[in-house]
């Protein structure tokens, strides 16, 4: 066999128990270090006005856009975070209260009686009864269960405390050397990639410009979310809807509940008042217009930016959720972006002057 094939396979079985063995290191903080990648790719150019302010000092740099990112979106996140527990054993508090006194019966007996309810009560009753549903058996022990889902998620984080702080400390760490060696890592990697300069170009930026399209829909998506639920709040006759909508537009990024968490409390408050209409006028909107919208409005907006179809933002986005988890909502449209670049890159190659090349979007 001749040397250098001997010494090609070599290389690549040395290189892939390599590669294997780095991924099984890294996979445990796989979360930690996507964030700061994505964190590190939207706010890059911040760091480079920042750079050439301090004259190119590299290290000084990145400490205060770490520091910047730590006050402004970490320790926020992390109030946010453990208000929500709080407020979760609260509920979950109550729930175990009320069942433990008296059964489910009595809480729903004492519900169904306040004057604001028992018109609403009345009305749909006849509706229901002959479907036979237990409600004494299945509304109480149903939120009990979505109290603890909720409250066991919560607490396992504070529980993991020291694991949260670990990966969170990771992804700062990790998102300080992105912005001081970036650059540097970004060159090294492109010079073995075994393509042209216009092709490495287009994927690089087509990795920018999807991760600020997704981070964009995020942002525009929760602000929309806040502005409508603040507007409900004001229509409603609660209090503080400026505070209230932002509020919503926080909650807004948690999967699940959402704002939910704002507007239901707010929807309960108004039953209690009497408001019964009011309150059904909340709910309503807020599940079919606040806590639906983001489904729609989201991929549009990224749609808009990242010039992909809407179909590959869609499927990015809920196959990225399922197969990643929250990043998900990140990775996906990016796997998909750059896969249709790599394909288009093997076609411009391989098949060049293919029909396909000069068709237009409005051809196709």
């Amino acid at each position: 066999m001749d040397r250098k094939v001997f010494f090609a396979l070599v290389m690549f079985f040395l290189f892939a128990l390599a590669s294997t063995l780095v991924f099984k290191l890294l996979a445990p903080m796989f979360v930690p270090l996507g964030w700061a990648l994505i964190l590190g790719i939207v706010t890059f150019s911040l760091y480079e006005k920042l750079h050439r302010r301090l004259q190119g000092r590299d290290t000084v740099a990145a400490g205060v856009m770490t520091a910047g990112i730590l006050l402004t979106l970490v320790i926020p996140f992390v109030g946010l975070s453990f208000f929500l527990v709080r407020q979760g054993v609260v509920a979950y508090q109550y729930l175990e209260t009320a069942t433990s006194q008296g059964g489910s019966g009595t809480v729903l007996e004492s519900f169904a009686r306040h004057p604001a309810v028992a018109p609403l009560v009345d009305t749909v009753w006849p509706y229901i009864e002959p479907l036979g549903i237990d409600l004494e058996g299945t509304i109480i022990p149903a939120a009990k269960k979505l109290a603890s889902s909720f409250l066991g998620y919560a607490t396992g984080m504070v529980a993991n405390l020291f694991v949260f702080v670990f990966m969170l400390i990771i992804m700062l760490v990790v998102l300080f050397f992105i912005y001081r060696d970036g650059r540097r890592f970004q060159k090294r990697f492109w010079s073995v990639i075994p393509l042209k300069d216009a092709h490495r170009k287009k994927l690089e930026e087509t990795v920018k410009k999807v991760v600020s399209a997704v981070i964009f829909g995020i942002f525009m998506t929760c602000l929309i979310q806040g502005m409508l639920g603040g507007l409900a709040f004001w229509f409603t006759g609660l209090p503080s809807p400026a505070l209230f909508g932002a509020m919503m537009a926080a909650c807004a990024l948690i999967p699940l509940v959402g704002t939910a968490l704002i507007w239901g409390p707010g929807a309960l408050y108004l039953f209690v008042q009497g408001e019964t209409v009011m309150a059904v006028v909340l709910v309503l909107w807020g599940f079919l217009v606040v806590g639906a919208i983001d489904n729609f409005i989201r991929p549009i907006f990224i749609v808009g930016k990242a010039n992909l179809s809407l179909l590959l933002i869609f499927l990015g986005i809920f196959g990225g959720v399922i197969s990643f988890g929250f990043i998900g909502i990140v990775v996906g449209p990016v796997i998909l972006a750059l896969f249709m670049e790599l394909f288009d890159i093997y076609r411009e190659e391989l098949f060049p002057g293919n029909p396909a090349d000069s068709e237009t979007p409005e051809d196709v």
